[in-house]
């Protein structure tokens, strides 16, 4: 090939090294000399039109997912709003200033998402403060494995 275009063997290797390191061509070595292949890129291309339409619908799906975000929001706010409505319209359910369960268990939990705010006990009485107004309590007793609860205890120490 440098013979044919009258240019020195280094320069040739030159600019395959060039070409190589572009990812233009591939050389395989041979005893007679080295090939040089051209890689065909054009496989990687799609025509300008696909293109173009690929484009314009990802756009699309683009927009209609922003839209769909944003109604979203709009309705987790107005659940938001109707909860905090709805508590604030409950009236509290009284039975009576005090109320007896033939239990070994009572579970108490928040109304409000923010939970509750302390719990503080002496042994004998046990006060539950929330940061919002109500609280559910449920008397059922839960089936406690002896075997499980005992190696909780055991971890802790």
């Amino acid at each position: 090939m440098a013979e044919r275009l009258d240019t020195p063997k280094r320069r040739v290797y030159d600019v395959i090294a060039v070409l190589k390191a572009l990812n233009q061509v591939t050389t395989t070595r041979k005893f007679d000399g080295t090939i040089v292949k051209w890689i065909d890129k054009t496989k990687d291309f799609i025509p300008r039109e696909a293109h173009s339409t690929l484009k314009i619908q990802l756009e699309q799906e683009s927009n209609q997912r922003k839209e769909l975000q944003v109604q979203v929001a709009e309705l987790k706010e107005q659940v938001r709003i109707s909860k905090i409505k709805l508590r604030r319209e409950t009236a509290a359910i009284e039975t009576s200033d005090k109320t007896e369960f033939n239990t070994t268990q009572l579970r108490v939990r928040a109304l409000s998402s923010n939970g509750i705010k302390s719990v503080k006990h002496s042994g004998v009485e046990v006060r539950i403060e929330t940061h919002e107004a109500g609280m559910v309590v449920d008397p059922s007793e839960i089936e406690v494995d002896e075997k499980k609860a005992l190696i909780t205890k055991l971890q802790r120490l």
